[in-house]
């Protein structure tokens, strides 16, 4: 699974590297997309990058059509989904922070693919050399994801006087767009030092808060951890549109929600917009519980390491199926399917009835499109092109 959950000041867990934001893709309410029939793949990798990433199963990367958008540290770089050859590279035009990150040590965040005034936008950030008398300078930069090209640069101090200096590592993350507004995040060695908003027309900072670590955005609102608390965050003022009473140890991503595990270790599902908390059987999560969504299908898959699997309605968070003992490591989602490992096969599950569509993907991808799969083998980052 894709979206990791977090521990406080926003240090993400192995499988929490992967984070991809789809503006303006969701199917209509509840009942999901029309059903597309699941993508299938070579059962061997065609291309290998290697030692791009720590150890893991998640690549830092976004798809878009047959362009792989894949951060590595100092650059943004840019493979055809069939032949795997890297056809771009982005890089910074300020001096990278550090100039010698071994990849392999620190996750790179991935790059946010959104609805940017219509157009499908790539968005990256990167750490740079301060021109002032900050620590470092935060460089943002929108690429058109069909072409690749760049649409525009912006570069700002890092929005708050953090009081730990980055040793080795410093990252810029966009956790979320609505409404205009990237909601971004500066981490000095895997640690969240602040949260900003960055308006996407006047390419400006609205608002920062340096005691939020957001995990979830949507409906205009940043949820994740606030001071001692959790909360949400109006993503246009920076002003808190509610707070809760729960003392969060750990908030995971899930599409409309996130998943609170409080302090007796008790696991809930509460509402982005608004805060609520949505009745549930305590039994189905816990605090290893990651999930994932898909916006087509209108469904979020939640599970567990080797454990129980859970899918909720997006928008309405009830349950549409669990299994408790299920068999198989969920991977990726697309359209409507779910793609499993089981023993040494691969298989896709329907999203929103959990039955076998297909019995046999040939491979069982973390990321999907129509073009190709991608996972991660150790520190390798391998291309699936789609099947004939």
């Amino acid at each position: 699974m894709g979206i990791g959950s977090w521990g406080r000041r926003g240090a993400a867990g192995v499988l929490g590297a992967a984070l991809l934001v789809v503006a303006g893709c969701a199917g209509e309410g509840g009942s999901g997309g029309a059903a597309v029939e699941p993508v299938t793949f070579d059962t061997g990798p065609k291309t290998t990058v290697a030692d791009v990433a720590p150890e893991g199963d998640w690549p830092a990367a976004a798809l878009h059509d047959e362009q792989v958008y894949l951060n590595r540290p100092g650059a943004l770089v840019v493979y055809d989904a069939t032949s795997g050859e890297e056809t771009a590279r982005v890089e910074p035009e300020g001096e990278p922070l550090f100039d010698s990150v071994d990849p392999t040590e620190y996750y790179r965040p991935t790059p946010a693919l959104a609805d940017v005034d219509g157009e499908s936008t790539v968005l990256v950030g990167f750490a740079v050399e301060p021109s002032g008398a900050t620590q470092l300078d935060v460089e943002i930069v929108a690429l058109d994801a069909a072409t690749a090209e760049v649409r525009w640069r912006v570069t700002i101090p890092e929005p708050a006087a953090a009081p730990v200096v980055p040793q080795k590592d410093a990252s810029v993350r966009v956790l979320g767009v609505e409404r205009g507004v990237a909601v971004m995040s500066v981490a000095h060695d895997s640690a969240t030092q602040v949260t900003f908003g960055l308006s996407l027309a006047e390419r400006e900072v609205l608002w920062e808060d340096d005691e939020a670590s957001v995990v979830g955005v949507d409906s205009g609102v940043a949820a994740g951890f606030g001071s001692d608390t959790v909360a949400g965050i109006d993503v246009e003022t920076g002003d808190h549109a509610w707070k809760s009473e729960i003392d969060p140890q750990r908030i995971g991503d899930a599409g409309s929600w996130i998943l609170v595990t409080d302090d007796d270790d008790r696991t809930r599902l509460i509402s982005v917009e608004d805060g609520s908390e949505k009745s549930l059987n305590e039994d189905l999560f816990s605090e290893d519980t990651i999930c994932d969504t898909d916006d087509h299908a209108s469904v979020v898959v939640c599970a567990e390491e080797d454990g129980a699997v859970v899918v909720l309605d997006l928008d309405s968070g009830e349950v549409l199926w669990s299994d408790a003992d299920f068999q198989g490591k969920v991977r990726g989602l697309w359209r409507g399917a779910v793609y499993v490992e089981r023993g040494d096969s691969a298989l896709a599950l329907g999203a929103r009835t959990g039955e076998v569509v297909v019995d046999d993907t040939g491979a069982a991808p973390a990321i999907v499109n129509d073009h190709v799969g991608l996972d991660q083998q150790g520190t390798d980052v391998r291309f699936y092109p789609a099947g004939e």
